[in-house]
């Protein structure tokens, strides 16, 4: 088992609600390992298409299995 940084942008379309947020950061998180930590740092907003772009740090549980090949480092 090992702990991994990673950094992460997500699209947040406007169809998304704020109340869905955190499951949908959650959701994308647990595609790399295990959430342990992570935080919203900025967030940029590209009116012309109505989204808006959510990056995310997180320290994350790899185990064993599901670490191989990943890259800590993710834009």
């Amino acid at each position: 088992m090992n702990l991994e940084f990673i950094e992460l942008d997500l699209d947040w379309s406007c169809e998304l609600r704020v109340f869905d947020l955190k499951n949908y950061i959650l959701s994308e998180l647990i595609k790399y390992g295990e959430p342990l930590r992570w935080a919203i740092t900025s967030v940029t907003t590209h009116s012309k298409e109505k989204i808006q772009i959510i990056s995310v740090e997180a320290v994350l549980v790899i185990h064993q299995d599901k670490g191989k090949g990943i890259n800590p480092v993710l834009n």
